[in-house]
C-alpha cells in the first residue's frame, strides 16, 4: 500500500534564510538525496514555498511512501542528519502542521507498475 501525503509547515521567523538554505543544500547533493530514498521506501518527495501575507514562510511536504521504509531519524546518512539538523532549526513547533485530506491520486499505469513491484 502506498501512503500519500501532502503537509504543512510553518517555518519560524528569522528562519527564512536559514530555511532556504536548507532546501539548497538537499538541492545541491540532489544525487545523495535521492540515494536515501529507497531505505524509507519513499518514491517520491517534494516540498514547495509558500510565502503569506501574515508574514510566516510555509513549506508543503508532498510524498509517496511504501510500506515498512525506514525512519530518517534512524539513518546514518550525512544527508538525513542534515536534513534533521535544519528541520529543529526550521521548523515552528508551536504551530500545529496541517496534513491536506486526499481527494483525488492518480498515478499512471507505468509508475504503479513499478511502485508495486517495490
Amino acid at each position: 500500500m502506498t501512503k500519500t501525503e501532502l503537509t504543512r509547515f510553518r517555518i519560524k521567523k528569522g528562519k527564512e534564510a536559514k530555511a532556504q538554505e536548507w532546501m539548497d543544500f538537499l538541492n545541491e547533493h540532489h544525487q545523495d538525496t535521492v540515494a536515501t530514498m529507497a531505505g524509507e521506501r519513499m518514491y517520491i518527495e517534494t516540498v514547495f514555498k509558500e510565502e503569506c501575507a501574515d508574514g510566516y514562510t510555509y513549506f508543503y511536504w508532498y510524498s509517496m511512501q511504501g510500506e515498512g521504509g525506514n525512519a530518517v531519524e534512524d539513518s546514518d546518512s550525512y544527508i538525513d542528519q542534515k536534513h534533521l539538523e535544519y528541520w529543529d532549526e526550521c521548523i515552528d513547533t508551536a504551530y500545529r502542521p496541517v496534513d491536506m485530506k486526499v481527494m483525488e491520486k492518480l498515478v499512471a499505469s507505468k509508475i504503479k507498475c513499478i511502485i508495486d513491484a517495490d
